[in-house]
């Protein structure tokens, strides 16, 4: 019998949602932590006893796709599994775009952009709007103001190198007083256009492929690489650690008991646009209550 095939599962319009419980080592992640994000949710898993809401898996290749944070905050508390939504990361109704960096605080963007130092790094300041191939060698980046563009380019033999650079621009910008934000592509966006930021950081286009081939080699991506939009994902499952502290149960048993305990509670559809704990989100909400 499959570890999963007792699990419950979500059938959506367009997507199956299957939580299960899984191994923390058969999961690949590909993006960094965040230290401040770890220390917290640590500190609210312990506080809580329990996991809220499942992280998201490709259910082929076990790639992490949202939830890095609660998974390195389990591994710290020394526990071996974790509650997981898998879905079919193949389903075309599951986007995978780029959290822009917006600039703000800059008081001449275009100095500013055009006297970018670091090794092995060159920009092209053009008036053109059309961004070019972003993430295809040599163009790792471009930083858009409401009058120019800057292409940043270097030579780099990986999408992990090219994110590298762009970490070290950020760090540049901040040391000389800007303010760097993460935003949607959109929203970055408009916030240019209707003159809230000064400039953008357009970051390079990825793919489902890229992102799955990059977590099985373990080449894993700084933070706010990627953003995965899913059109409805399952909340507030609230599975209880003593659930994930025994790595000697089968996983067959254990998922027998986090299905009969879903199968008690209430499941509450909500629609996209909901604000729920403080975030709104874009995606319809499956809320167990």
């Amino acid at each position: 019998m499959s570890q999963t095939a007792t699990a419950y599962t979500i059938k959506d319009d367009t997507l199956h949602l299957t939580l299960a419980i899984l191994d923390i080592s058969s999961l690949h992640v590909h993006e960094e932590i965040v230290p401040a994000l770890l220390q917290h949710l640590t500190r609210s898993i312990t506080e809580d006893g329990y996991i809220k809401d499942p992280v998201i898996v490709d259910e082929k290749s076990l790639v992490v796709l949202d939830g890095v944070h609660r998974i390195a905050a389990l591994k710290k508390l020394g526990i071996p599994r974790i509650p997981a939504c898998l879905v079919d990361y193949k389903n075309s109704d599951i986007k995978v775009s780029n959290w822009y960096r917006t600039i703000t605080n800059a008081s001449n963007t275009e100095a500013t952009m055009g006297n970018l130092r670091l090794p092995g790094v060159t920009v092209e300041i053009t008036q053109k709007s059309n961004l070019g191939n972003i993430g295809a060698s040599p163009n790792v980046a471009a930083i858009k103001s409401r009058k120019t563009t800057v292409l940043i380019k270097s030579r780099f033999s990986n999408i992990r190198e090219a994110f590298n650079i762009i970490e070290k621009i950020e760090n540049k910008l901040r040391v000389r007083g800007l303010t760097i934000k993460y935003e949607t592509e959109g929203d970055a966006l408009r916030n240019l256009r209707e003159g809230n930021v000064d400039a953008v950081i357009c970051t390079p286009k990825l793919t489902k492929q890229k992102i799955v081939n990059a977590a099985l080699l373990g080449t894993v991506l700084s933070p706010k690489t990627t953003r995965h939009v899913i059109p409805s994902r399952p909340m507030r499952i609230n599975v209880p650690i003593s659930l994930l502290k025994d790595d000697k149960k089968p996983l067959s048993e254990v998922n027998v008991e986090l299905r009969n305990m879903l199968l008690k509670k209430h499941l509450r559809t909500l629609p996209p646009g909901t604000v729920l704990d403080g975030r709104r989100y874009e995606e319809e909400l499956h809320v167990f209550e």
